[in-house]
């Protein structure tokens, strides 16, 4: 395979993505639900303005991330597995292209063969019928079955 594609995520990796998936999920919950209780005023420690302020643009820096970047990270991976499905289309499309290459090869030369065949069979047959000329020589159709035979040998194989 071609250097620079995407290997399938093993499952112990998958775990790990989940997981962080959750913890994020959890975390922002937990914060957003802290910053609630402290503007409703169930938090007395958290009651204070001052302290809620500070606790504000974490909150909104962690639900921002959470918004922001993990469908990122998942539009991320979708598309590398997306790089990873083309090229292996292209590597079987390769593939495919080199053995039509080599088929195509193989019948040009069995081609080459048989008019080879057919040639040094059908100049014998006029050098010893005392003919020099080929078109004015009259061949049998018997002469000729062995250099067909030996065309038909070579193009079965």
């Amino acid at each position: 395979m071609a250097t620079g594609t995407v290997q399938p995520r093993t499952p112990p990796a998958a775990a790990a993505d989940t997981l962080k998936n959750w913890i994020m999920v959890v975390l922002t919950l937990l914060f957003v639900s802290l910053y609630g209780a402290a503007l409703i005023g169930w938090l007395k420690p958290l009651a204070d303005e001052k302290m809620v302020l500070r606790l504000e643009p974490i909150i909104f820096v962690i639900i921002g991330y959470y918004f922001g970047r993990l469908p990122g990270q998942q539009n991320e991976k979708t598309l590398k597995q997306e790089i990873g499905r083309q090229t292996q289309r292209a590597d079987a499309a390769q593939s495919a292209k080199e053995q039509a290459l080599q088929s195509n090869e193989a019948l040009e030369e069995k081609i080459k063969n048989v008019k080879a065949t057919l040639v040094s069979e059908h100049a014998a047959l006029a050098t010893t019928s005392g003919s020099h000329n080929l078109r004015s020589a009259t061949i049998k159709d018997e002469d000729l079955r062995p250099a067909v035979n030996a065309a038909i040998r070579i193009l079965n194989s």
